[in-house]
């Protein structure tokens, strides 16, 4: 594939990856238990594709005279804006929720100054047993943009310059960390508590790390037989965060081998780019956006709605996700992120 193309099927993957997660959380709320029971896999997925194109978009430019700080501007102007608003909204869910039943949230002080760390995208160690100790209790799912600004920021500072043998070190000693933390806790939905806070260090510098490498060496990878692998892509991974297999071999199968061998895959297929570009372009809407749009679905099944269908709120709620998605990223996301880009400092020129 040309370079400079977009990876059309990478586009297609991320954007069913966030669709997994939005299916696990609806079992998370009490909606839909059991959907996708391993759809926390997912974000191991985002993990690996962030560093292959992270590397794609960025590599060469760091490496020939783009600051740090430029860098780390153009990574916040894109994932800023709706990381705040999903911050944001999340707090007003738990807000209400206090309002409404305030035994069953965080006292308002403890939600207060995580509203505060988490707006400022730090993860909070003060959310309480109503929040299940979550690093960001109003929207769970925030847990690992802190962990990719992190990795983007460790890489753009030290690891872009690393020798391959390194990264592979990294690799390595971050793998054994990822098969320790879901062998201690018995599963690999690890990273987004106080608790399991370590672990989501190993989930993120072993997936972004290995996505690094796979760019680096991406033309020594062996061509995939298949002309049009991607509908095969997409089944797999489906069945990797949908499988009903209670093991945490599954976990870290998946985690260690399986995602990341999809991504490489994925590098040289092609897919309808209209399709791809869609999906690629809803992943990170509907991702920061989703699990405060199914917590109030779960309040209201759970006072006025109880007598509706399950599934039909499950639904409505699904779709509320993709509709509120589509209209952030065109109102507000986009905008705003041209708006920044204009008035951001342009960064060091680069070398030829």
């Amino acid at each position: 594939m040309d370079p400079l193309n977009r990876y059309e099927t990478l586009d297609a993957l991320r954007g069913v990856a966030a669709l997994a997660v939005v299916m696990f959380h609806l079992g998370v709320v009490k909606l839909e238990p059991g959907v996708m029971p391993h759809g926390y896999l997912a974000v191991d997925f985002f993990f690996v594709l962030s560093g292959f194109v992270i590397a794609h978009a960025y590599g060469r430019a760091l490496t020939g005279g783009l600051g740090v700080g430029a860098f780390v501007r153009k990574r916040l102007v894109r994932l800023y804006p709706l990381a705040a608003a999903g911050v944001l909204v999340g707090l007003a869910v738990l807000l209400l929720k206090w309002r409404l039943f305030p035994d069953r949230v965080d006292s308002l002080p403890q939600i207060a100054a995580s509203g505060v760390l988490n707006l400022l995208m730090l993860p909070t160690p003060f959310g309480g047993p109503a929040s299940h100790h979550e690093l960001f209790p109003g929207n769970g799912a925030m847990w690992s943009l802190f962990f990719e600004l992190l990795v983007n920021l460790a890489w753009a500072a030290w690891l872009v310059r690393l020798r391959s043998r390194w990264l592979i070190a990294i690799v390595a000693l971050s793998g054994a960390g990822v098969v320790y933390s879901d062998l201690a806790h018995e599963t690999g939905c690890l990273g987004n508590t106080v608790e399991t806070f370590p672990a989501g260090f190993a989930r993120v510098f072993y997936g972004f790390t290995l996505g690094v490498l796979l760019h680096r060496h991406q033309n020594r990878l062996p061509a995939s037989p298949l002309a049009s692998g991607a509908p095969l892509l997409v089944a797999v991974t489906v069945v990797v965060v949908a499988s009903p297999v209670r093991s945490i071999a599954w976990d870290v199968i998946g985690t260690l081998l399986v995602l990341p061998v999809i991504v490489a895959v994925g590098v040289g297929q092609r897919s309808p780019p209209r399709v791809a570009r869609l999906l690629g372009d809803l992943s990170y809407p509907v991702y920061v956006l989703h699990f405060p749009i199914l917590a109030i679905t779960s309040g209201l099944r759970q006072s006025v709605l109880s007598q509706v269908n399950v599934h039909i709120l499950s639904t409505a709620a699904v779709l509320a996700v993709l509709g509120a998605s589509w209209v952030a990223l065109k109102a507000y996301d986009e905008p705003v992120r041209r708006m920044l880009s204009r008035v951001t400092p342009a960064p060091t020129r680069l070398a030829a």
